[in-house]
C-alpha cells in the first residue's frame, strides 16, 4: 500500500511539473507574440545615415504640431504626415552634428518654464485637469511635450551657437529695410510712423534670424546631399493613412 501512495505522489508530481512547464511555455509564446505584434505597428518609416524614424515618433510629431497650432487632428492629411517626416529627418540631421547636448539641452527648470509656458497659450490648461483634458484630446502625454521641448531647445541652441556669430548686420541693412518693408507695413495697418532709432533694434534682430534661417538652409541642403536617407514608402504611406484614418 505505501508503494501504491508513493508510486501515486510521484505521478501527482511529475504531473503538476508538466503543467506548470506547459503554462510556462503557453505564457511566453504569448509574451514573444505581443512583442512581434508592436515591432510590426510601430515601424520604420526613415532611416537617417543608420539613425531610425519609426512610425510612434512621426505620429508623436504629428500631433504636437497640430496642438500647438490649435489645429483640429479631423483636418490631418497625409501631406502633413510627409511634411512631419522631413522635419524629423532634419532635425535627425542636426542632432547627428551635436557633439554633446550637455551644452545645449534645457535645465529641468527650463524645461518647466518652457511648458508652463506652452500651457499659458490654450484657454484652461493652467489647470491640470484642463491642461490633462487638452493631451488626451490630442492623444498626448506630459512626456510627449517634455520631449518635443527639449528636442527643440536642443536645435535651435545648437543653430544659434554655430550662426549667430558669423551674421553681421550694417545699419545701411537695417535702414533699407525700414523704409522698404517696415514704414510701408505700419501704413498699410493705418498705424502711426515710428522713428528708426526706435526700432532700429527690433529691426537688426529680425535681420540676423533671416540671415541665421538662410544659412540653415542652405547647411541642412548640403547635410541632406552628403546623407545617407532612406524613406520607407510604403511604411510612411500606410502610416499616413492609419493617421488620417484614425483622426476621422
Amino acid at each position: 500500500m505505501y508503494l501504491v501512495n508513493r508510486v501515486l505522489k510521484n505521478c501527482v508530481l511529475k504531473n503538476r511539473v508538466l503543467m506548470t512547464t506547459r503554462i510556462f511555455h503557453f505564457a511566453f509564446v504569448l509574451l514573444l507574440a505581443a512583442s512581434c505584434s508592436a515591432q510590426v505597428v510601430d515601424r520604420m518609416v526613415a532611416v537617417v545615415n543608420k539613425r531610425v524614424i519609426l512610425q510612434s515618433e512621426l505620429d508623436q510629431e504629428v500631433r504636437v504640431q497640430f496642438m500647438m497650432e490649435g489645429a483640429s487632428l479631423d483636418k490631418r492629411t497625409p501631406d502633413d504626415t510627409l511634411a512631419a517626416l522631413d522635419r524629423l529627418i532634419d532635425r535627425s540631421l542636426l542632432d547627428q552634428q551635436i557633439l554633446s547636448t550637455a551644452m545645449v539641452d534645457p535645465t529641468p527648470e527650463e524645461l518647466a518654464e518652457q511648458v508652463k509656458n506652452i500651457r499659458s497659450q490654450f484657454p484652461g490648461a493652467a489647470t491640470d485637469e484642463g491642461w490633462q483634458t487638452l493631451l488626451n484630446s490630442y492623444r498626448l502625454t506630459q512626456q510627449d511635450i517634455e520631449d518635443h521641448v527639449i528636442a527643440q531647445v536642443r536645435i535651435l541652441r545648437f543653430i544659434d551657437l554655430r550662426f549667430r556669430g558669423l551674421v553681421r548686420v550694417d545699419k545701411a541693412a537695417v535702414g533699407a529695410y525700414y523704409q522698404e518693408k517696415f514704414l510701408p507695413e505700419l501704413r498699410k495697418q493705418g498705424r502711426q510712423d515710428q522713428p528708426l532709432s526706435a526700432v532700429s533694434g527690433e529691426i537688426e534682430k529680425l535681420l540676423v534670424d533671416q540671415n541665421i534661417n538662410e544659412m540653415l538652409n542652405s547647411w541642412l541642403q548640403v547635410l541632406r546631399s552628403q546623407a545617407r536617407i532612406e524613406k520607407m514608402s510604403a511604411a510612411v504611406s500606410a502610416a499616413a493613412a492609419e493617421a488620417s484614418g484614425a483622426s476621422q
